[in-house]
């Protein structure tokens, strides 16, 4: 039985993807393939990559906090790159892994993206593993978009942001969704940032919803009282990822017997 692992869009709170690995792989349970949005596609494509979760939790917990200060040059965006996707992606080639294509991982995977000229949804199902993250995590008027052929592409989240639907079409007979966005907030936007996040987060709220309905299993962590880019409650996302999977884990185990 082939079980797909579907992860959302979510910025800060899209680490919580960490603590739902470390429970699949605790009780044993096989990814065979990733398909992932924003944060959800930088976790994921680290993981298809075949980094082990525990080393990524362990990296990402000790990255001292005034390197999540972004001070890139403004470029279309407030700033010209979001500095917490490009740790991740220093940390991808720290691995050896900077140049590994999506066609060379050792899960399948794919990262949604979005293409400002034509509008439509772009999925990387192939090329550079770096440039699908980039893209992936490049969120609209916050963050530059990335150049692709012929193509401005941005976060996938502004039309896909929990991509269920590509892993049913690529046959998954279990498929299992992360969901880290909240439709109703517990805090008043504080930022720039958390306003133009938050208005991009509403507008797609219907498309989740829909894709929904392509999961077998939904994990839920419970997040919506941090806010997105809040980096000082890292270790909290991820614990509430764990907590969520381990409650919920028995609905994947009944699938699989």
């Amino acid at each position: 039985m082939k079980v797909g692992l579907a992860l959302g869009g979510g910025a800060v709170r899209g680490l919580a993807h960490i603590g739902v690995l470390k429970v699949l792989k605790k009780h044993q349970i096989p990814v065979d393939f990733i398909a992932g949005t924003s944060m959800g596609g930088a976790i994921g494509g680290l993981v298809a990559a075949g980094i082990d979760v525990e080393e990524i939790e362990e990296f990402i917990l000790n990255i001292p906090p005034y390197r999540f200060l972004d001070i890139g040059i403004r470029k279309r965006g407030i700033f010209a790159g979001n500095k917490i996707y490009a740790i991740l992606i220093e940390f991808l080639e720290q691995k050896g892994l900077g140049d590994i294509r999506i066609e060379e991982l050792k899960i399948p995977f794919r990262a949604v993206s979005v293409d400002l000229i034509k509008g439509n949804v772009f999925v990387f199902e192939e090329g550079s593993l770096v440039l699908a993250i980039r893209a992936t995590t490049s969120i609209p008027g916050i963050f530059s978009p990335v150049h692709y052929q012929d193509k401005v592409l941005v976060d996938g989240g502004v039309l896909n942001n929990l991509p269920a639907d590509l892993l049913r079409m690529a046959g998954m007979d279990v498929v299992i969704a992360v969901d880290v966005e909240r439709e109703h907030e517990e805090q008043e936007p504080c930022s720039l940032f958390e306003v133009v996040y938050r208005s991009l987060m509403i507008m797609m709220t219907r498309q989740r919803r829909a894709n929904l309905k392509y999961a077998d299993v939904v994990f839920r962590p419970e997040v919506g009282h941090i806010l997105a880019f809040d980096t000082s409650r890292i270790r909290e996302c991820i614990e509430a990822g764990e907590r969520e999977a381990q409650h919920k884990i028995h609905e994947v185990l009944t699938l699989l017997k």
